[in-house]
């Protein structure tokens, strides 16, 4: 049989070409997708190759990686493999500083987990922030000249590398970047092909198909006619199933030819017996050489390799000089490389089954001699370790803890196989149920949580020491699936077997129950869990556990507004409790940080809180409690949106609906979700949240009556803001009967009013001003304020309108929440204007709008500058104050100019042709004696103030 023809240009491609060579035409404004898809050997590599020399030359940075069937447990490898490349084919010099940060993000991740197999900083449960990093990295690398990121074989991508993918397709890099995937027919990942589903734009799609009869011809001229058209048929216009098959005899090409009509899964069988063939005809160097190559890895170093063969390197390096004449192997970027996966996979196959397991031995016992981490040796123990090796179980029990955060699917197949070897012994139970323990864990975060109940029933049935921490875990999972009852009754029923169990036991479990019970709405059940559970800690020396009672009975009361409890003192006492505790203490009750910060905010006092916070997140990466991090930046985002950096706010929300994504609650992602839609209105407006928003509409309610209350308030308030007040109060009734807040019952009635039912409003507002009173917070006292104007206002009562909106705004101010006060003033600016007080209502509504745009309010501010257009209109000032004879279009055209808008798109916006803009603007400089737009803009800003 002869070597395999080598197909040097690229034939029969042309209008695929010409598509991927449009993409490049004009740098995008933001990143694009394309996809190419195409059954294996179709020539996916060959037409990515040729369009990255196209793009070199067109001034393009250029990344490049090609995920690989072997290493589809090291996480984030097809990442590292396009970004830490350093060889032509990623970018040429002239571009090469711009990507350098890229590179050193990717030697930085890199190094850690091949060398020592350790998870960096980044790489835990906020592997996100590695994403959002990733794109910023690239965003900066395309500059103005662009960056083309070609990213091969997608289908053998890791796990982190496809959630890498996903992210990026979600959130579009600003900046003018091409990611070109390309991947095996049918067999992108699921996660990834749903996300390309809906991505915007739409991503351009490439199938490539068997090459034409013609096209056959332009590539093999020297085989005469005939034959070309048996290996046409036989390799159904395959370009690689062609080269392999044009390089046997005429007897194997008749033969594989045998049936009439081949399919194509026949074609495969034949021709991967024609690689086999190929490989036997190898030495038996050769041949060892090339299989050890396989199990080694994609770079075929020669003392790596030979140390897996079990031969001296020189026998190696004679054999690997061969394989490239034979061009099984070929050099590249000044490696020695596999010229195609099937050839690589061909030669691990070609191995027997015991040989195999003995390289990944002897790969794994070299790598343990370099000192490589386990994460590393893990890819080779998995596939090696036997029955009762029960060090290779530890080093797959550390790799396995390494990846947890960051690759838990890996984490799970790690664990799986070290409990496989670990022999069932007396001795060596407690360490099985450790590792179950840690399973179920990693099994969550990875989103199976069915099977972690599982395991977890098992550990609480099985092994009494670990019952008390899976009975926490398996109610935790039950928080996180919104199933609040199923988890209060798994704990009510552990309490009640408790017998001598001991305080801390007890305590532990009770914590757990009070935090249930905050979520399910029973906030007396809550505080009593809490107060035993405090007392219980105590008297057992536990600092933490006591400072985490004293934090939920804090919470639970102010939930509750108890009659006579004094929440805001067991506020204080919980926080001098939780500052009182050391690093380590925290550690072990990290999940009471939340808790406080959402009592600091509901009671007002959140002055401490962003050192809470930061205090919550530092301890919680130091020590790995990944667990706690979505509600930390839930909370967070809460706390930003309060003191008014809404930018914060939005991205805070935006990682704990991320996280709560990767470990599978849904629950906590579309409380985060509903979190992040008011942000996404006041910033960008309706327009930006409306695809969260409708994802929410169709969802099931949340489970979690505290949280559901909380999104019901939060969403009706962004829909109210956009004068939608029959889906608000669908939002804020549930059976008839309102979100029974101050906050809720205010903006049912505001609601009302919108609706015209201003007797209903009024009911609703007496019950808002009711609670408000008895909770004696500013913040209810403003929304209730702002309700009683609008409602005043509706019945022509202007003056008692302006008191109620002067009130609104001056508690809003003493809350120290800008975005509030700024929302305040627009409705104290308007009851203003209604009132006759112009002056008054013109400088509110500048107060307003400096409020609002130091929030980041972007939508907000552009409403209060379309009332201002509308007051100005409607009520145009008299010639004395107003010493400029502009008539009322002229001043809108100067306002618009003043704001820096061009002619242009002032044309756009009010209808008319540019030239008629131009007229106006040069009248209104006459009119005024300005030289300038500037000085237009001047003029403009003192008559307003």
């Amino acid at each position: 049989m002869g070597q395999l023809v080598a197909q040097d240009r690229l034939v029969g491609r042309e209008d695929e070409r010409v598509l991927l060579e449009k993409t490049i035409a004009e740098p995008p404004r933001r990143s694009i997708v394309v996809t190419v898809e195409g059954d294996t050997g179709i020539g996916k590599s060959r037409l990515l190759a040729e369009f990255m020399d196209t793009a070199i030359e067109r001034g393009y940075a250029v990344l490049h990686g090609r995920a690989s069937q072997f290493e589809v447990g090291l996480p984030f490898g097809l990442l590292l493999d396009a970004l830490a490349g350093d060889g032509p084919r990623h970018f040429d010099n002239r571009r090469r500083p711009e990507c350098e940060p890229l590179v050193q993000l990717a030697h930085s991740v890199g190094a850690t987990w091949r060398t020592t197999g350790a998870a960096p900083a980044v790489l835990d449960a906020e592997r996100h922030q590695l994403y959002r990093t990733v794109r910023e990295l690239l965003t900066e690398t395309a500059g103005g000249g662009g960056l083309v990121v070609v990213l091969d074989d997608v289908h053998w991508a890791d796990e982190g590398s496809v959630e890498l993918l996903d992210h990026l397709v979600r959130h579009p890099a600003d900046g003018p970047v091409i990611f070109v995937l390309a991947y095996r027919s049918g067999q992108c990942p699921v996660r990834l092909a749903l996300q390309l589903g809906r991505a915007e734009p739409v991503p351009t799609r490439l199938v490539l198909g068997p090459l034409s009869p013609l096209a056959v011809d332009a590539w093999l001229p020297e085989i005469p006619p005939h034959r070309r058209r048996v290996l046409y048929e036989v390799s159904c216009g395959n370009p690689l199933y062609l080269e392999i098959l044009a390089a046997g005899t005429d007897e194997v090409v008749f033969d594989a030819d045998s049936a009439p009509a081949v399919a194509d899964h026949r074609v495969a069988a034949a021709l991967d017996a024609l690689i086999s063939a190929e490989l036997c005809v190898l030495s038996g160097a050769e041949r060892l050489t090339v299989q050890a190559a396989a199990v080694a890895g994609e770079d075929c170093d020669p003392a790596l390799v030979a140390r897996v063969a079990g031969v001296s390197p020189a026998v190696v390096i004679t054999a690997l000089d061969g394989l490239v004449r034979r061009r099984i192997l070929q050099q590249a970027d000044g490696r020695i490389v596999f010229r195609h996966p099937l050839l690589r996979a061909a030669a691990y196959q070609s191995a027997g089954a015991a040989w195999r397991m003995a390289a990944h031995g002897r790969m794994a016992r070299h790598l343990a001699e370099e000192g490589a981490g386990p994460v590393r040796q893990a890819q080779h123990l998995e596939h090696c370790a036997r029955a009762g090796a029960e060090q290779a179980a530890e080093v797959l029990a550390a790799a396995a803890e390494a990846a947890l955060d960051s690759a838990p699917g890996t984490s799970v197949r790690w664990l799986r196989v070290a409990l496989r070897i670990i022999p069932e012994r007396g001795d060596t139970a407690d360490r099985r149920a450790a590792l179950q323990l840690t399973l179920a864990r990693a099994l969550i975060i990875s989103g199976s949580l069915g099977e972690s109940q599982q395991i977890l029933h098992e550990l609480i049935g099985e092994a009494p020491r670990y019952r008390c921490a899976a009975t926490e875990l398996l109610a935790a999972t039950e928080r996180m699936l919104g199933r609040v009852s199923e988890a209060r009754a798994l704990l009510s029923g552990e309490l009640s077997r408790l017998e001598d169990a001991g305080a801390r036991t007890e305590a532990t479990l009770r914590l757990e129950l009070a935090t249930t019970e905050i979520l399910a709405g029973r906030f007396a059940d809550a505080a009593d869990n809490a107060a035993r559970a405090g007392g219980l800690a105590e008297r057992d020396g536990r600092r933490g556990m006591a400072a985490a009672a004293s934090t939920l009975l804090a919470l639970a009361w102010l939930l509750d507004r108890r009659s006579g409890a004094d929440a805001g003192g067991q506020l204080s006492r919980a926080q001098w409790a939780v500052d009182g505790l050391d690093d380590g203490a925290l550690r072990d009750v990290i999940d009471l940080v939340p808790a406080l910060v959402w009592t600091e905010l509901l009671g007002e006092a959140q002055d401490a809180a962003p050192r809470h916070l930061a205090r919550g997140f530092r301890v919680a990466r130091r020590y790995g409690r990944g667990h706690v991090l979505p509600e930390l930046y839930l909370v967070r985002a809460v706390l930003h949106g309060r003191l008014g950096d809404l930018r914060q706010a939005q991205r805070d929300a935006e990682d704990a609906e991320e996280i709560a994504g990767a470990v599978g609650s849904d629950e906590l992602r579309r409380f985060a979700m509903a979190i992040r839609v008011p942000l996404l209105v006041w910033r960008d407006g309706p327009a930006a949240a409306a695809a969260p928003l409708a994802e929410l509409r169709v969802s099931e309610p949340l489970r979690s009556p505290w949280w559901h209350s909380m999104a019901r308030v939060g969403l009706a308030a962004a829909l109210i803001e956009l004068s939608q007040p029959e889906p608000a109060l669908a939002l804020l009734l549930d059976d008839g009967v309102p979100v029974a807040t101050a906050e809720g019952l205010a903006l049912a009635a505001r609601a009302q009013v919108l609706r015209g039912d201003l007797a209903e409003a009024e009911k609703q507002l007496a019950r808002a001003a009711e609670s408000a009173q008895r909770n004696g917070l500013r913040g209810e006292t403003a929304t209730v304020g702002q309700a009683r104007a609008e409602l005043l206002a509706k019945r022509g009562d202007l003056v008692a309108a302006v008191d109620a909106a002067r009130l609104a705004a001056s508690s809003a101010a003493l809350t120290h929440q800008p975005l509030r006060e700024g929302q305040t003033l627009v409705t104290l600016a308007t009851m203003l204007h209604h009132a006759g007080d112009l002056p008054g209502s013109r400088q509110t509504l500048a107060v307003a709008k400096q409020r609002l745009g130091w929030c980041g309010a972007d939508w907000l501010v552009g409403r209060a500058t379309n009332l201002q257009r509308r007051f100005a209109a409607a009520h145009p000032r008299s010639r004395e104050d107003r010493p400029d004879p502009l008539s009322a279009r002229e001043r809108e055209i100067a306002v618009m100019v003043s704001e820096g808008l061009s002619n242009r798109a002032i044309a756009t916006r009010l209808f008319l042709s540019t030239r008629t803009v131009e007229s106006h603007v040069a009248r209104i400089f006459v009119k005024l004696g300005v030289p300038t737009r500037a000085a237009l803009a001047r003029h403009v800003s003192l008559a307003d103030r």
